[in-house]
């Protein structure tokens, strides 16, 4: 198929210029042809901007500019040209302004490069839904192509026809020593280069490292003014940071953990999700790692009891047996040993609040949790996921650390404006961030709805072509999230998308794109998340489901949500 840029083509506004386009791809002919899409043309020989609907550089054969016309009725009158229901009148009409856009395009590409001049160019007129049988001077017959060729001839034919009956004029013509007809003219190589000069004169992007050194260096000047929080709590030996998502709690968690270990104080640092573990742990040297343990929870319960995990785990392994012989192995030694530490540094905190996991950890702590120097960071209002977190903040504090001041962090420093503005409206958050300091990117989330599981699975294909080629992301800046583990739409692609994806697992694998459960990626953040099978948006656990899934994303975010849930989410959104 032919290299169509932009490649998603139903996000093309106009379904004239989607059904030409649909067609270039279908045939298997075009393979070797590179098509331009809504080329803007800013070096415009008669007006001051111009726009090309498509500009098709086909290897051996030339270039050739298309103006689709995607009009039901057309009516010429006194010279004025008249589409559909359009009761403005346009003088130039499309054979002129197609002519004009392609000697624009000519005329830059000879000043780059005076070989070019030696491709033969043309244009032409698509009607794809109308006949179009009227003759005229201002244009030759083999340059239009209406609703009886376009549906009865493969666009391989359509388009060469063209260019090869130009390539005919013009050799009849006498004392035309500039056109030379050649069956290599332009050559791949060549078409390439045309390409390189194109898009950047008329596509202007951000390069991926500088999107992504930009977006390194905010969140870290925007994390580092968070840094007043830990300031303002110093010296109180216990403190509960609680926040919505995107307001910094794991950077402060490990800023803490550093701050402790520089004054050479044994350091805990316990988080509830292993991925996130992995990469909290890799924020770390080696030398800081002397002083410091990263590990889940249940991970260093493993770790002391000395228990493996059975094959048909259940829930009740992981919140009664294994707490109960890992406070046993403790008791059972006589102290702590080892396994004491100055300092506890615990990020998700609110999935932690049971009291056979507080019994362990105080057994840990040097003084205990009563008078022992711990720091709890949380979002204990929004993301309590987990069965087995049954006490509320409130609760903790009454039962086991009363007076500790609990230090409210309201300022989102990951998020853009308008996800965090997703957040709250799609997420429930609530309160409301205070205040974000990123800038508005003026990129808008995006929500995309489907009826099954196939168009859901196309509707994916597509975003990854859109966004992994045509915006030029990296695979590894791209994370795919599901409420589903073994069902989710990532898991059911085919090819090639089959070979190009990956099930997250903690390490980043930079050449495939990856995907998990939303709950899996907790605690973490990616430039471009993209959730899917949001089967319904009502309950509860969906809804705390969708803010943890839309306060990961970074730059981009696109939630594809069946089409049942129009109806909740319209509630949702009052509208």
């Amino acid at each position: 198929m032919a290299e169509i840029i932009p490649p998603v083509i139903s996000d093309y506004k106009y379904d004239g210029e989607r059904e030409v386009a649909r067609n270039i791809k279908n045939d298997p002919k075009t393979r070797h042809w590179i098509v331009l899409h809504s080329l803007d043309v800013s070096k415009h020989t008669s007006q001051v901007t111009g726009e090309c609907d498509f500009v098709m550089i086909i290897p051996g054969k030339g270039i050739l500019c298309l103006e689709v016309k995607g009009c039901r009725s057309l009516k010429v009158e006194k010279g004025m040209w008249y589409y559909g229901k359009k009761t403005t009148g346009d003088k130039r009409g499309p054979f002129k302004q197609a002519s004009a856009n392609m000697h624009s395009i000519r005329e830059y590409l000879c000043s780059r490069n005076p070989d070019f001049g030696k491709i033969l160019f043309w244009s032409a007129v698509v009607f794809p839904f109308i006949p179009f049988k009227e003759t005229s001077l201002e244009w030759n017959e083999w340059q239009v192509i209406d609703s009886d060729s376009f549906n009865s001839r493969p666009s391989s034919q359509l388009f060469s026809n063209v260019l090869d009956q130009a390539a005919k004029l013009l050799m009849g013509k006498a004392g035309l020593n500039w056109f030379e007809k050649s069956s290599e003219m332009p050559s791949p190589d060549l078409c390439r280069e045309i390409l390189k000069i194109l898009r950047p004169e008329f596509e202007f992007y951000q390069s991926p490292f500088s999107r992504r050194k930009k977006l390194s260096d905010n969140l870290k000047k925007y994390t580092s003014e968070q840094y007043t929080a830990l300031d303002a709590m110093q010296t109180n030996h216990r403190v509960i940071f609680n926040g919505p998502a995107g307001t910094g709690k794991t950077l402060l968690a490990i800023e803490t953990a550093r701050r402790a270990m520089m004054e050479n104080k044994r350091v805990l640092f316990l988080c509830f999700n292993k991925n996130i573990s992995i990469w909290i742990k890799e924020q770390f040297d080696a030398e800081d790692l002397k002083l410091i343990t990263v590990s889940t929870l249940h991970a260093l319960m493993l770790k002391i009891s000395g228990l493996n995990i059975p094959g048909n785990t259940s829930s009740e392994f992981w919140t009664d047996v294994l707490p109960a012989a890992a406070v046993d192995k403790i008791i059972d030694t006589g102290e702590a040993g080892d396994h004491e530490y100055d300092c506890l540094v615990l990020d998700e905190a609110q999935d932690m609040l049971r009291d056979n996991y507080i019994d362990f950890l105080d057994l840990l702590l040097k003084n205990g949790m009563k008078k022992g120097r711990w720091r709890y960071f949380g979002d204990f209002n929004n993301q309590q996921i987990y069965s087995a977190s049954t006490m509320d903040l409130d609760g903790f504090i009454r039962k086991h650390s009363s007076n500790t001041p609990v230090y409210s962090l309201g300022i989102n420093c990951r998020n853009t404006p308008r996800i965090a503005a997703y957040a709250h409206l799609l997420g429930g958050l609530d309160p409301d961030y205070r205040s974000v300091l990123r800038p508005d990117d003026h990129v808008r989330p995006e929500l995309k709805f489907y009826d099954s599981s196939g168009q859901q699975e196309k509707i994916l294909s597509d975003l990854l072509e859109t966004i992994r080629y045509g915006q030029r992301y990296k695979n590894n800046e791209i994370v795919i999230l599901s409420p589903f583990s073994k069902r989710c739409c990532a898991g059911k692609l085919d090819s090639p998308w089959n070979q190009r994806l990956v099930s997250y697992s903690g390490v980043t694998d930079n050449s495939r794109i990856s995907y998990c459960t939303i709950h899996a990626f907790k605690g973490l953040e990616a430039p471009v998340v993209i959730v899917t099978d949001m089967e319904e948006i009502r309950k509860t656990e969906s809804i705390n489901l969708l803010y943890i899934s839309i306060t990961r994303a970074l730059s981009r975010l696109v939630i594809l949500i069946n089409k049942k849930a129009q109806a909740d989410l319209k509630n949702i959104l009052g509208v």
